[in-house]
């Protein structure tokens, strides 16, 4: 498991992040999908009756293609009050031994970019992720079942030498990272890298620190 140190996360920020996760929750209109299985119920190299699809991703400046074809993955520990078993604000079980590659999952917090710049822009529906999380660890336990925000992805490998299924697909590790400032998402969207992120969190402001979950994504990176 990873360990993250949450300190740089206030109230203000936590409580926006919440704000921009259910302002839009009614134009959910598609069924959640399944809820990740338990390790031992669940194989690495099955589709478990998922469905396929993709989504945008950046990569060092580019826009890549994610394809998806398998569940999402949130085991417990840490205990979970949403359907979907995820949890923001701690680690949890790895789907698989090994180093895991990790998503950055890039929120706009308390406003609504141009929906040209948000690859899953549908709050509480976006392929083979959790429709639902639990934010109770970060706000409280007033938010111990909301919807998945609307939000952006950004890799800075396409193909680590860790992922499984011979470099080509495999399990990713979530990380959030909330965005406070309109004039940052900008620059996020117009620099497409991670690089660029790790720029306007050293300058602190409009940012949010890394913010760890236990939940994870199975996709293949095409460019």
């Amino acid at each position: 498991m990873r360990t993250r140190n949450l300190s740089s996360m206030t109230g203000v920020v936590a409580a926006a992040l919440l704000v921009a996760a259910c302002s839009d929750h009614s134009t959910t209109t598609q069924p959640a999908p399944p809820r990740a299985m338990d390790m031992t119920e669940q194989s690495t190299n099955a589709r478990n009756g998922a469905p396929s699809g993709t989504t945008a991703g950046w990569l060092n400046g580019t826009t890549v293609t994610f394809f998806y074809h398998k569940p999402f993955f949130c085991a417990q520990p840490p205990s979970s009050d949403a359907p979907s078993g995820c949890e923001v604000g701690a680690d949890g079980p790895d789907p698989r031994p090994g180093k895991i590659p990790v998503l950055y999952v890039m929120t706009p917090i308390g406003f609504r970019p141009d929906v040209s710049t948000l690859q899953c822009p549908v709050v509480g529906s976006c392929i083979n992720h959790p429709s639902t999380l639990d934010l109770s660890r970060v706000f409280g336990a007033g938010a111990a079942n909301v919807p998945l925000p609307a939000h952006s992805h950004i890799i800075d490998s396409a193909l680590p030498e860790s992922q499984a299924d011979g470099g080509m697909a495999g399990w990713w590790s979530i990380e959030v990272i909330g965005v406070t400032d309109p004039a940052v998402w900008d620059q996020i969207v117009a620099g497409k890298s991670l690089a660029t992120v790790r720029a306007l969190q050293a300058a602190g402001t409009g940012i949010t620190a890394d913010i760890p979950s236990n939940a994870y994504l199975f996709f293949g990176v095409r460019q």
